[in-house]
């Protein structure tokens, strides 16, 4: 055998093991996209889950203390409260609120679908529509929440008015 026939045989082998390791290259590629996809539906899950406890612990407030519901009920309504009970309006309202940007947020950077946030939509215009939430909205919101939350709020708000306007005319 010549050595040109050996470096013939060497580069059969060298072709063969540069196929096989681009094979095993594409095998491992997939089952890395199969674990990261995997990982994204268990992350999806979970920052469902969390989000649905955020409001389900508020709701429960509610539900389960009549005083906190009839304060809930007051401030939403826009009776006059004292100073306790616009604290603790006030505390309800930001536990409420934190839950609705959380949301927001967690859409934006990919970990919830729209249409998750798109459920809360209807609750959240129904309470900003009620005249304590408003108000409560307009004095907490540039301060307490970040830039993007407020203005998608306030962008909801001007949706919501002129549907509004004409229900009110008919």
């Amino acid at each position: 055998m010549t050595l040109q026939d050996l470096g013939a045989i060497g580069e059969l082998i060298g072709g063969v093991a540069v196929v096989l390791s681009l094979a095993y290259v594409a095998y491992q590629v997939r089952q890395n996209s199969k674990q990261i996809e995997q990982n994204s539906r268990h992350l999806e899950a979970s920052m469902y889950h969390a989000s649905g406890e955020a409001f389900s612990r508020w709701w429960c407030l509610l539900a389960q203390d009549e005083e906190v519901a009839g304060l809930w009920h007051r401030g939403v309504v826009g009776e006059t409260l004292s100073t306790v009970e616009k604290v603790r309006f006030n505390g309800l309202a930001m536990i409420l609120f934190a839950a609705f940007e959380n949301g927001f947020h967690q859409e934006r950077l990919g970990a919830i679908h729209r249409h998750t946030l798109e459920i809360s939509r209807s609750t959240l215009s129904k309470m900003l529509a009620s005249p304590g939430v408003s108000a409560w909205w307009a004095r907490e919101a540039h301060r307490s929440f970040t830039p993007e939350f407020v203005r998608a709020v306030e962008s909801l708000i001007s949706i919501e008015q002129p549907a509004e306007s004409g229900e009110n005319a008919a």
